[in-house]
């Protein structure tokens, strides 16, 4: 914690409160009442969501950040000068991440990690890892909790960035817990508080009390979430324009509206599509299909900067990763993650990777190897 940051911070906080409250009209909650240095744990809904944590808490602190921020040139040299957020590599351990978590509270400043370390794409707060829990207990401070709620519907993970819609969203904090009560809790109980206290299923919420999210060209790009066609089964013929999906192979068509609800198709909420698909997948990856993308490169990423290693087709089986001419065996591979709408991060091998895929879906290949890894469970 240093005094340039602090000041960065008491600066641009009150700028940050009329950004979203202009752009967004967002309506937050101011946190009281906190310990002397804490880890604030928030559910992660939208790119917006540092400012609208920001919002609540008038005291400085970190926020632990996906590595290819880092990889903007410029604007990744301001980020770090004014805010030094802690890098975390998805897809990967993260062991170096969690050590400058707990370097940062032991020194008395505060920390904010969304917990589940990626976007929803379907409105339900992802699976939270239960070392989570042990980061907790290791960081001997207090812990706050946060909720985001609406900001699934105001922006989508699966729309174009930038494309923001119109309604209701607010945050506030959930729980505050001091470091006293926290020692006299087990792993598995502050585990249970976390999810208990993130936990966010956007659609029922929305299906209990409707509300209108405004915007343009609604449904665009539901294709970076959507890839399975339920009435022909085909993969990635999915086109979106304004409010309305079509099918390329058998001409099905259903929109997306301004209360975020499906029509032409037998689901109602992209949830229910999306649960559908997922088990689809699952299907696929216990009958031993492939999953495939024509085009893809693959990269190692050392201290920010971007290798290409192999260009061609994408292949994902229970076996191996494949990209052209170059083949990683699954074993090798822990964990595979998404960021942003076409890349995948992960690590094998000594070395971090991503693959690029720009004219298909990527999150298949995501849900693909979680189902094999199940399978192997």
């Amino acid at each position: 914690m240093t005094r340039k940051h602090i000041i960065f911070y008491k600066i641009l906080r009150p700028l940050v409160i009329v950004f979203t409250k202009i752009k967004f009209g967002y309506k937050y909650q101011t946190a009281r009442n906190l310990p002397d240095n804490y880890i604030v744990l928030s559910n992660h809904v939208t790119d917006f969501d540092p400012l609208f944590v920001g919002a609540s808490f008038p005291k400085q602190m970190y926020f632990v950040a996906s590595e290819h921020i880092a990889r903007w040139g410029l604007a990744s040299t301001l980020l770090n000068f004014v805010f030094a957020p802690i890098m975390r590599n998805k897809g990967t351990v993260a062991a170096s991440t969690v050590m400058e978590v707990l370097r940062k509270v032991k020194k008395g400043a505060n920390v904010c990690i969304f917990a589940e370390g990626v976007r929803t794409w379907d409105g339900v707060t992802c699976p939270i890892l239960p070392s989570t829990a042990k980061l907790i207990q290791a960081a001997k401070c207090g812990l706050v909790t946060y909720k985001i709620v609406g900001g699934y519907f105001v922006s989508p993970n699966w729309s174009k960035s930038g494309n923001t819609r119109r309604g209701y969203i607010s945050g506030a904090p959930v729980g505050v817990y001091t470091k006293e009560q926290l020692a006299s809790m087990s792993q598995k109980e502050i585990y249970e508080i976390i999810t208990r206290d993130l936990y966010e299923d956007a659609y029922e919420r929305q299906l209990a009390a409707p509300k209108k999210y405004s915007g343009k060209r609604l449904a665009e790009h539901l294709e970076n979430l959507l890839f399975i066609c339920p009435n022909c089964g085909k993969q990635d013929t999915f086109r979106s324009f304004d409010d309305t999906v079509t099918c390329e192979t058998c001409g099905l068509k259903f929109t997306y509206d301004a209360y975020s609800m499906l029509a032409g198709v037998p689901y109602q909420t992209i949830r229910d599509f999306s649960n559908w698909q997922k088990r689809r997948v699952a299907e696929d990856a216990a009958n031993g299909i492939a999953y495939t993308a024509a085009t893809a490169t693959l990269s190692t990423i050392t201290e920010h900067v971007e290798t290409l290693v192999a260009e061609g087709e994408l292949t994902l089986s229970a076996d191996a990763l494949r990209c052209g001419d170059t083949e990683i065996p699954l074993q090798n591979i822990s964990d595979l993650a998404i960021h942003g709408r076409h890349s995948l991060v992960f690590a094998a091998n000594k070395h971090y990777y991503e693959v690029n895929i720009p004219q298909s879906n990527a999150l298949k290949f995501v849900l693909f190897f979680e189902a094999l890894k199940n399978n192997e469970n």
